[in-house]
């Protein structure tokens, strides 16, 4: 009788351990079906008649067209950035007194050139009967033809420029 006293205690004790067992491992499953509905939740919308596979299924083919256009997009930004180069990025503005007896500074030179230093650089002289205006090429910073003090300071403050930004900004 002592040994089916103390068998009833063990399997006493036994199922006591099991069933706290159980219990923690029941509120740890529902914790998660829980955080698991909330997410479904916000997946999908009330009302929604899809199902969890159709919604992966759905977000998979998303994916793949925004992967798509991202590679298209990439591809564009690339052909942007080449066409980018030739186009006016820097200038240079040096204004002076091109004549001793005008004063205001009203003559100028523009030095106006790509990302590569290619471009023109314009020359205004202002006088007090006429004015005149001269046009010379630029090839990487330099000219083929004789350059003025003022036209060479625009070219080199152009070059110095980061690419993009003029003075003021």
């Amino acid at each position: 009788m002592e040994w089916q006293q103390s068998w009833l205690i063990a399997l006493a004790s036994g199922s006591a351990a099991l069933t706290l067992f159980l219990t923690v491992w029941v509120l740890v499953l529902s914790l998660r079906l829980k955080r698991l509905t909330r997410l479904m939740n916000r997946l999908l919308p009330e009302g929604s008649e899809r199902s969890l596979d159709q919604l992966l299924e759905q977000l998979l083919i998303k994916q793949e067209e925004n992967r798509t256009l991202l590679a298209s997009l990439e591809n564009r930004v690339e052909q942007l950035n080449l066409l980018l180069q030739g186009c006016l990025q820097r200038v240079g503005l040096v204004r002076f007194d091109a004549f001793e007896d005008i004063a205001g500074q009203q003559s100028f030179s523009v030095a106006l050139l790509d990302n590569r230093g290619n471009g023109v650089v314009i020359t205004s002289l202002f006088g007090r009967t006429e004015s005149r205006c001269y046009a010379k090429p630029v090839i990487k910073g330099n000219s083929p033809h004789r350059l003025s003090d003022e036209e060479m300071a625009a070219i080199k403050q152009a070059m110095e420029q980061p690419i993009g930004q003029r003075e003021g900004r």
